[in-house]
């Protein structure tokens, strides 16, 4: 063999050698996907949403008779109201579009501001395009002495906490 026909080889690509080689390529690459996807379906997809149970505060901070407006967690906490004597605890998101309706004391109700609904003190559809009555949660004291929120419970709305 002359240099020429070694030269000649090394830079001649030979139809084989192109379909070996993208042929090998595919192999390996779809093996490589695989075991990327098996080690990715160990670690799970996780949510960081706040949690459902959280603390509003004593309840001490909540006078008698009154309801009160939990911003920072979107609820309302009830207190003395309705002939009930202990604490309660009701969403402030209008089950309608999720607005935040408002108490009136002069009415005794709270009224969405957005569409209408009128929802009595008991939680329940008084008048608008609500289609369901406002849920309470589920409530607890804990050891601190704070209010324990379970947001992901529903209760009736005789459900009070007595302190």
């Amino acid at each position: 063999m002359s240099e020429k026909d070694v030269k000649g080889d090394v830079n001649n690509i030979t139809r084989r050698k192109f379909f070996l080689f993208f042929g090998w390529f595919g192999i390996l690459s779809s093996l490589a996907g695989s075991a990327f996807g098996a080690v990715r379906f160990m670690f799970p997809n996780v949510l960081y949403e706040p949690s459902t149970t959280f603390k509003i505060g004593k309840p001490s901070d909540y006078p008698p008779n009154t309801v009160t407006f939990v911003q920072d967690n979107r609820l309302f906490v009830v207190r003395g109201k309705d002939g009930i004597e202990g604490i309660r605890i009701i969403s402030s998101i209008c089950t309608h579009m999720g607005c935040t309706p408002k108490w009136v004391e002069a009415k005794n109700q709270w009224e969405c501001p957005c569409h209408g609904s009128v929802f009595n003190i008991k939680g329940e559809v008084i008048a608008g395009p609500a289609p369901k009555p406002l849920p309470w949660y589920k409530t607890t004291v804990a050891p601190d002495g704070k209010i324990v929120v379970d947001s992901k419970n529903y209760v009736k709305p005789d459900y009070q906490i007595k302190v």
